[in-house]
């Protein structure tokens, strides 16, 4: 055998050995996946989804102090019909207090969205509560709304209502005289005249508002044992000077005047030595 036919014949040995470590290499138990020592099969775990929500969690009411003089509104709201809005999110609401001899104003609660700017996909929302973001800033002496960066006071900022009734307590003074007033919308709770796309105008609601918000009073007296019931007073109108923007109830208002299906004050007092 020539020398040349014996390089043939060793290059060919060369290639089966090459093919045959390359398969034995693909068939090895190394290259398969090791299951940990210890450990069954698991499903593969999921990501932990952020909640949509970043409203805070409701807080449980304090312990009433001993001796100390209390507002306290009860509210049942409609579940249902907040179910059928375009975000299916309880209502916006803001409470204040308005002095009937100076007019100076006490807001003592204002939702969270509202009461930090954080509004779902929009950085302002002023046709929200258009009537309480004038108070609030005739009451702090700011100008615009509440936003992430500069809220509303934590004190008188709390979480929206999840559940159909809900309670919110405030200490109030003992024998004080007020106008309450509340201020509540519900977004996109849109009807046949409060349309989401009016096809006439050829207009676009494009803060989702809905029907208006729309604005409860009574006069209370800080006594205990005193019971309240705030009726419907108006509706708010951002295009209104302050002075004029609350306006009479429109015919066209239908499922927004059904939202809440009760509204109780009640003047409440801790007994001494028996926290409530």
């Amino acid at each position: 055998m020539s020398a040349k036919q014996k390089n043939v014949v060793l290059f060919i040995l060369i290639m089966v050995l090459v093919v045959l470590v390359v398969r034995l290499f693909l068939h090895c138990p190394f290259t398969c996946p090791v299951k940990p020592i210890g450990q069954p099969n698991q499903p593969a775990v999921k990501p932990v989804e952020k909640p949509a929500e970043t409203t805070p969690a409701v807080e449980k009411p304090a312990a009433k102090s001993a001796g100390k003089t209390f507002i306290e509104f009860s509210i049942q709201q409609d579940k249902k019909i907040i179910s059928l809005s375009t975000f299916s999110e309880p209502p916006q609401m803001a409470i204040w207090l308005e002095d009937p001899a100076s007019h100076k104003y006490k807001t003592i609660y204002v939702s969270y969205r509202t009461g930090t700017g954080d509004m779902v996909g929009k950085a302002e929302c002023p046709g929200c509560l258009p009537l309480w973001f004038e108070i609030y800033n005739r009451e702090t002496g700011k100008k615009g709304y509440p936003k992430p960066d500069n809220p509303a006071p934590a004190a008188v900022t709390g979480a929206t209502p999840q559940n159909e009734s809900f309670k919110i307590v405030r200490e109030i003074e003992p024998g004080s005289k007020w106008i309450c007033w509340m201020e509540m919308n519900l977004a996109g709770d849109f009807n046949e005249k409060y349309k989401e796309f009016d096809e006439k105008t050829q207009t676009a609601d494009d803060e989702f508002s809905g029907q208006p918000p729309l604005v409860y009073r009574c006069e209370i007296e800080a006594v205990p044992g005193k019971k309240y019931v705030p009726v419907l007073y108006g509706q708010s109108d951002m295009r209104k000077p302050f002075e004029q923007m609350i306006q009479p109830v429109s015919p066209d208002v239908t499922t927004a005047k059904e939202v809440f299906k009760s509204i109780e004050i009640s003047i409440t007092q801790a007994e001494p030595n028996q926290p409530k």
